[in-house]
């Protein structure tokens, strides 16, 4: 038998027993496609169940972060307008939130966040030109033991923090690379450097979909998950999962591939 719609009252429950709590503050990656139908009809009305469900939970004292970037925007004559420009791939809820007038959004055309809540204008405010690193929505996040909440995958293939970690320990196969980029600055539209942490191309880069560190992750931390209509919301610790990553990748620095590059451009 078809499982009926979810209700805004499940995804309540779901998301507070995910680690969504009052004054927390959390971050959201959603594909809210894997949940199946919702009671109410419309892309507005589940789109608004899920914002209002979690903003509720969060109450006055917290703060929600989406991502809202675009790297397509690398090497291309396009302009950033922080106001306007949408996210690219980000999920509807991504775009549902960045176009909410009580947001504010962290100036770095290839990654950055939309926030709302209490503490959204110093997550997102004054960052690095840098997508990772210090300074960064992402360091914040991390700083403020953000709660990541996975809706509709495995939070193994929607963890981002992994590439800040990347960076922080210098992996050897990535590097920073600056682009030159068009972008909307105080009505003004402006060329200004920004700075990736990209891949070299040489080296034959074989990803393995962070098993092995989400893995090595799950071992010694909690990952919540509750089920919501046909599918499944997770949550975790960025602070945890940054502090487990950097240990796998401290005791070794290829681990986030399956084998160690065997042409290294970055060797002497």
């Amino acid at each position: 038998m078809p499982r009926p719609p979810y209700t805004h009252a499940e995804i309540v429950d779901a998301y507070r027993a995910c680690g969504v709590e009052r004054g927390r503050t959390v971050v959201v990656h959603s594909d809210l496609s894997h949940l199946g139908g919702f009671a109410e009809p419309g892309k507005q009305a589940v789109l608004e169940a899920h914002y209002s469900a979690l903003l509720d939970l969060l109450g006055p004292d917290g703060t929600m972060a989406v991502h809202t970037g675009d790297q397509t925007l690398c090497n291309s004559d396009r302009i950033f307008d922080p106001d306007t420009s949408p996210g690219y791939h980000m999920g509807i809820f991504s775009e549902h939130v960045r176009c909410k007038p009580e947001r504010h959004r962290s100036f770095q055309p290839f990654i950055n966040y939309s926030a709302v809540g209490k503490d959204a204008r110093a997550l997102t405010g004054n960052v690095s030109r840098h997508v990772w690193g210090p300074e960064t929505p992402k360091a914040r996040l991390i700083d403020a033991d953000a709660v990541c909440i996975s809706v509709g995958q495995h939070p193994r293939l929607t963890c981002s923090t992994i590439h800040h970690v990347e960076m922080m320990m210098g992996v050897p196969y990535r590097y920073t690379k600056e682009f030159t980029q068009n972008v909307m600055r105080d009505g003004d539209i402006k060329k200004e450097p920004f700075y990736s942490f990209v891949c070299y191309m040489a080296c034959e880069i074989d990803r393995n979909k962070n098993r092995k560190i989400f893995g090595a992750f799950q071992e010694n931390h909690d990952v919540r998950e509750a089920a919501l209509g046909r599918g499944m919301v997770y949550g975790y610790s960025v602070k945890d999962f940054y502090t487990s990553a950097t240990r796998s990748l401290a005791a070794n620095i290829y681990e986030w591939l399956n084998t160690p590059p065997e042409t290294r451009p970055y060797q002497k």
